[in-house]
């Protein structure tokens, strides 16, 4: 649980080590204090899984405000707040530094710790690793160029390849939080840039950007930049390369699933959507279709975004992670679009 202080305590300070008042064995324990560094250590998002997306560490002689411990007596994990850090509530080693707890109203303390974190409270919406499931956005290049001609992966020499085989682009990987809508993202709280190329290098390595230049045409554009701090920054799991790895892999997985072959076969023609959704059930699972949303312009259909759940683990099946999430069917098309093929229609 996550305690915010909204007032200083002029209360007397006690040695956390001395006793911790008893609690369920095995559960975290909210507490008032203060943690003062006495070492460089790495804090944590989630100690488990010893996540730290943006290499938040203690800076010793700098005192920190406690949160929680792991358990009741002798902790060896303690939660305080990084206020530099995103998200800045993270755990550390309880060796990091001597800890101090403060002495409050047992009337106060129970008012403090029973009220419940809002679930539509806005200043959510830029807190990482709060999402309530993913949505995995991909494009229709051939259509997308239609009226973005004078980006630089729809200039007449691009490569296409990639399009020309029938594969939708990748778009991005987006954590959502139902709550705040289309808000829940920029985790960073960055300034966002006009021009994507003006974002700095999420730093992604040599082999994912290749890969990535791939499925992902919009790179030319610096696509992945504005991506990677828009959304990519709002979970806390991975860091811009294995976020990318992971995004890399489900396109390929829905593209390699027979979808290519249909869109390819039908490239330059009018197709049903209920054909459409059909063949998405037969390549990924009876009701695939109610965790897609498809949006056309024009008559012509410009993107897929599929609904995926809250956690996926690298490597994981696509029909699976579609089968466990959320649905969310939504159809911005008529009846049919047409499957625009590559090169800009007259």
């Amino acid at each position: 649980m996550i305690i915010e202080w909204r007032k200083r305590h002029s209360s007397v300070l006690l040695a956390v080590s001395v006793f911790f008042a008893p609690g369920p064995s095995g559960a975290s324990v909210p507490l008032r204090g203060t943690l003062h560094a006495e070492r460089d250590c790495e804090a944590f998002v989630s100690k488990k899984k010893k996540s730290n997306p943006d290499k938040a560490r203690l800076e010793p002689g700098d005192a920190y405000v406690i949160l929680e411990v792991n358990r009741p007596q002798q902790p060896d994990w303690v939660r305080v707040r990084v206020e530099d850090a995103n998200p800045p509530e993270r755990w550390v080693e309880a060796s990091c530094g001597r800890q101090e707890l403060s002495e409050t109203p047992a009337e106060e303390e129970q008012a403090e710790t029973e009220r419940p974190i809002e679930p539509d409270d806005p200043s959510l919406c830029g807190t990482a690793g709060l999402q309530d499931s993913f949505k995995l956005a991909l494009s229709w290049q051939p259509a997308f160029c239609e009226s973005h001609r004078g980006k630089k992966e729809c200039a007449a020499n691009f490569p296409a390849a990639y399009q020309s085989a029938g594969n939708f682009t990748l778009h991005g990987l987006w954590p959502n939080r139902e709550a705040c809508g289309i808000n829940y993202g920029n985790c960073e709280h960055r300034r966002p840039q006009r021009e994507f190329c003006d974002y700095p290098s999420p730093g992604v390595n040599a082999e994912v950007t290749r890969q990535l230049s791939q499925v992902m045409p919009g790179t030319a554009s610096c696509l992945e930049r504005h991506e990677w701090f828009k959304h990519g920054t709002c979970q806390v799991d991975w860091d811009p390369s294995q976020y990318f790895e992971v995004a890399i892999d489900l396109v390929r997985q829905f593209n390699d699933s027979g979808l290519n072959k249909f869109m390819a076969a039908n490239m330059g023609k009018q197709v049903l959507v209920e054909d459409f959704l059909a063949q998405v059930d037969s390549a990924l699972g009876e009701g695939a279709r109610q965790r897609l949303q498809l949006t056309c312009a024009g008559g012509k259909l410009t993107d897929v975004y599929i609904s995926l759940p809250a956690h996926i683990q690298p490597g994981s099946s696509l029909s699976e992670l579609i089968r466990t999430a959320p649905q969310d069917f939504r159809s911005k098309c008529s009846a049919r679009f047409l499957v625009d093929p590559v090169g800009f229609s007259r």
